[in-house]
């Protein structure tokens, strides 16, 4: 193995991706139930590695060794439980001071053998093939160079045998950004003749699968090679490599839980057949694996199959068929009464079949179609996305919501949008009643994974502060307001979130870690309640990262998680205030936040991360003990009060990701918006060049205000300045603000002319704007 790793850091030397992470690869890049595996974990600072955080159960890890430079990485052993839940784990790395980014390491149910190739040739024909045993999972590398890599294994088959192969190589995603991995493989007998191909599947998208029966006794060989010729980055993969049967589908695709369905298992060379598959009682996807190393994915629903050619539904149900006609479109009859809502969504590309499915609902008598939807969206499907660039196979399936008009029969029509048919075409659509959901999301920017953003990492005696989002789910109803709860806190830690009020789709929430608190990472949700807890609500946490990420934000694999990840880390010598500021921020004014930080002298990054909908800040400012930060509102910031924070970083690290760098936050404060004491209306008016005039403000008070207000015109044409200062105090109906022309300025009409509106109050300078004036410049008069 240690070849191998060597040859990956060779390779890793040159990649420069911005921002940066602090996990960049793990090797090897899985193992089989029941090994240990010491694996190598790559990145930037990483010093004092403490846990290993896996989302899912079956692995531990012990014996962290760091590398020569403990930045940079170190070894750790991961001990595989011998009934470990095959395929992908994610898992983060909790340091003595932060919380990484999320990797993937995958469990096969076979032993897995290494490549170990040094360089390019050395098993790239059948004369040179590597042998191996029959399951098996061949750990390799595409390795870079001017010509192509070949992988060719050899193995011993029976006549009437399986020889099946599964590639994980895209599904790896070894890197965050780059490392296309896009493989084909190929079977062939001892004189190379071809028995099948394969280079994308509908079942794993860019990762091939194949299966043959061998024809006779002997040795048969596997090749693995890029499907088109691009230089790789880091290209592992995992090749499953065995006697297993292959299934493309299943039919039915799932079945009410708790019973067993008599399931026809599709796609395999050697025939179809029939099993009984035993469902569990929980709802949702069900992972069924035969003997295969990855499963077909079935549905597990509180209600009865239908299944083609019986059209007639009693909803709630889930329609099951096969389109295996060219241009075939399946017809189901159901009831429904005026105002049901039912949510209906389809399940086929979801599961692996290879069909586009497109629907359409309309009235039993005719008419037009009511719904008739093809693609979905992620949201649509529960799932965040990322500026609505991401893509996955899922989006390929229709989700619509069917609101009943009338009462009546009611007809469900379903075709591939493109006319495909074939025996493994199998769909399946479920439908429900409609339920009010709202999901928490924490979510990036871009496809990168920012702790600055993203991470809940908390300092023990200190607080940290970021967004949560609220994402309504398509057809929810529930639009009043809500509270946050959290499960599954680790000791010593608490949430405090403000209440979300009607139509906010942002609020801040903030972790607090006692000074005892033990350090730790735990799996957390963040779940949407309302204030009635009468009303239904369903609520869950989700998160999703891109890995072999691409420009424009189209990843090539996209990991979704149902849990947030956060750690409390070893404590930081700093804390930082925030003053509660003693006037109100006023729509379409600016207000300084008094920041005070103790404990440390070195420089910290201010800024708060939440504002409410309406308000900026500037840029981050430097606080050594005391700073301020300017927020501005515009003039649709809507008047209430908000609770907000500011979050202070230390330096140095990358400062786009937040990777090498401590943050915590400040306590809550509240923030207050309100109207501005005093709109005006700026009258239109007219000067000559080379001459004075006026513009006549007309005064509305919407708050009582004391002292004087200053004045000030914005947005004068060039060549056109106000002369003196104009005040006006409360009682004032309207002021004048003296205007000159030069003789030269530019004649014409001018409009989008400002004032601001200058005050003194709690000991600063408040300013805010109004007004929008229009002002013609004229010739003058002795010229015409």
């Amino acid at each position: 193995m240690l070849r191998v790793v060597l040859i990956a850091a060779v390779c890793a030397c040159s990649l420069t991706a911005e921002p940066r992470h602090m996990v960049d690869y793990l090797l090897p890049r899985g193992g089989g139930v029941g090994a240990t595996v010491t694996a190598e974990i790559h990145g930037s600072f990483l010093e004092n590695p403490r846990e290993i955080l896996f989302y899912g159960s079956g692995i531990t890890a012990s014996d962290f060794v760091p590398f020569s430079r403990p930045g940079d990485g170190f070894k750790v052993k991961f001990h595989i439980a011998p009934d470990c839940p095959v395929g992908e784990h994610v898992l983060r790395v909790r340091t003595a001071t932060s919380l990484s980014d999320a990797v993937t390491f995958w469990v096969s149910r076979f032993p897995t053998e290494y490549e170990f190739e040094d360089k390019p040739g050395q098993n790239d024909t059948i004369a040179t093939a590597k042998p191996i045993p029959m399951n098996v999972t061949v750990e390799g590398q595409i390795l870079p160079g001017p010509d192509p890599d070949i992988d060719v294994y050899r193995v011993l088959a029976r006549q009437g045998q399986h020889i099946s192969v599964e590639v994980e190589a895209a599904r790896l995603g070894t890197l965050h950004y780059g490392g296309e991995n896009d493989l084909a493989v190929r079977i062939l007998d001892q004189n190379g003749k071809e028995l099948g191909r394969d280079d994308d599947s509908a079942l794993y998208v860019q990762d091939p699968v194949l299966s043959v029966i061998a024809p006779a006794g002997g040795a048969y060989y596997v090749e693995i090679r890029q499907q088109i010729y691009d230089p790789p980055r880091m290209a592992w993969y995992r090749a499953h490599i065995g006697t297993f049967s292959r299934p493309t589908a299943i039919f039915p695709a799932g079945g009410e839980a708790g019973t067993a369905i008599s399931a026809r298992i599709l796609g395999d060379p050697a025939g179809e057949r029939t099993e009984s598959i035993a469902l569990p009682q929980a709802t949702g996807n069900f992972n069924y694996f035969g003997d295969a190393p990855s499963p077909n994915v079935l549905r597990v629903s509180p209600y009865p199959n239908v299944i083609w050619p019986a059209n007639n539904a009693a909803l709630p149900a889930a329609l099951n068929g096969i389109l295996d006609q060219p241009g075939a479109t399946h017809i189901y009859r159901f009831a429904a009464k005026k105002g049901q809502a039912w949510h209906v969504r389809v399940f086929a590309r979801t599961l692996g079949a290879p069909v586009d499915p497109r629907i359409w609902i309309r009235a039993a008598n005719g008419g037009r179609n009511l719904v008739d939807a093809d693609d979905s969206r992620l949201p649509d499907l529960g799932r965040p996305s990322m500026r609505g660039t991401w893509h996955v196979k899922d989006q390929e399936d229709p989700v619509a919501v069917f609101h009943a008009p009338a009462d009546g029969e009611y007809l469900l029509g379903i075709a591939d949008t493109t006319g495909a048919a074939g025996p493994d075409h199998v769909y399946r659509v479920e439908i429900e009643p409609l339920r009010d959901t709202i999901y928490t999301h924490i979510t990036m920017p871009d496809g990168y994974q920012l702790p600055r953003l993203t991470g809940l990492i908390v300092p023990q005696g200190n607080r940290w502060t970021l967004d949560v989002q609220l994402a309504p789910q398509l057809g929810n109803t529930y639009k009043g307001d809500l509270e946050l709860a959290a499960e599954g806190l680790p000791k010593g830690v608490t949430m405090i979130a403000p209440r979300v009020t009607k139509g906010l789709l942002r609020a801040p929430v903030q972790f607090a870690a006692a000074d005892d608190a033990p350090p730790a990472a735990a799996l957390i949700r963040i779940l949407a309640r309302p204030v009635d807890p009468s009303v239904p609500l369903q609520s869950g946490s989700r998160q999703a990262f891109a890995l072999i990420n691409r420009p424009g934000e189209l990843p090539w694999h996209c990991v979704f998680l149902d849990r947030y990840a956060l750690a409390v880390v070893d404590p930081v010598p700093f804390h930082v205030t925030l003053v509660p500021p003693a006037v109100p921020l006023m729509q379409g004014s600016d207000l300084i936040l008094q920041v005070r930080v103790e404990g440390t002298g070195a420089p910290l990054e201010v800024q708060p991360d939440w504002l409410p909908p309406g308000v900026s800040h500037d840029p981050a400012v430097t606080v050594r003990k005391e700073g301020a930060i300017r927020i501005q509102a515009n003039d649709k910031a809507a008047p209430g009060v908000y609770r907000i924070a500011v979050n202070a970083s230390t330096t140095g690290g990358d400062a786009y990701s937040g990777v090498g760098r401590s943050r915590v936050s400040s306590e809550f404060v509240e923030l207050r918006i309100a109207e501005p004491y005093l709109s005006l209306d700026l009258q239109r008016t007219s000067v000559e060049r080379g001459k004075r005039g006026e513009i006549v403000a007309v005064v509305k008070v919407n708050r009582p205000f004391e002292g004087k207000a200053k004045l000030t015109l914005r947005q004068l044409p060039r060549g056109v300045r106000q002369v003196g200062t104009a005040e006006i105090a409360a009682r004032d109906k309207e002021a004048v603000l003296h205007i000159e022309a030069d003789p030269d300025a530019l004649a014409g009409m001018y409009t989008g002319i400002s004032c601001e509106i200058e005050f003194q109050e709690g000991g600063q300078t408040i300013r805010s704007h109004s007004g929008n004036g229009a002002l013609r410049v004229d010739l003058p008069r002795s010229s015409l």
